[in-house]
């Protein structure tokens, strides 16, 4: 079973406009980063809890990106690759559309 993470607003600050600065310690992009990091540790964690907890289903994260959302297919690349995450431990999903231009 997929476990789907949406990385719209974790690429994209300029989607968060409501208590943006409540949510959002910082705006750079290593802040966007970190959060995003910590969004998908938490992803993978519970996967694992929910993989220990049941023997019948295999949870696996499911990573959602696209151009659109700014750089989440940077901050999610970066993420499995400092965590060795293999292909099969998780899917990512990418969409191809307009060219993000909101300069961030």
């Amino acid at each position: 079973m997929r476990v789907g993470l949406g990385m719209a607003a974790l690429g994209r600050p300029g989607y968060i406009n409501l208590q943006r600065d409540s949510h959002l310690s910082s705006r750079t992009v290593e802040g966007m980063q970190r959060q995003a990091n910590a969004v998908m540790d938490e992803l993978f964690r519970q996967c694992r809890r929910l993989n220990e907890n049941d023997n019948d289903e295999r949870y696996v994260p499911w990573l959602d990106c696209a151009r659109s959302y700014g750089l989440s297919e940077k901050f999610v690349g970066e993420y499995l690759r400092t965590n060795g995450v293999s292909p099969e431990d998780v899917y990512v999903s990418s969409k191809w559309g307009y060219t993000y231009v909101a300069d961030w």
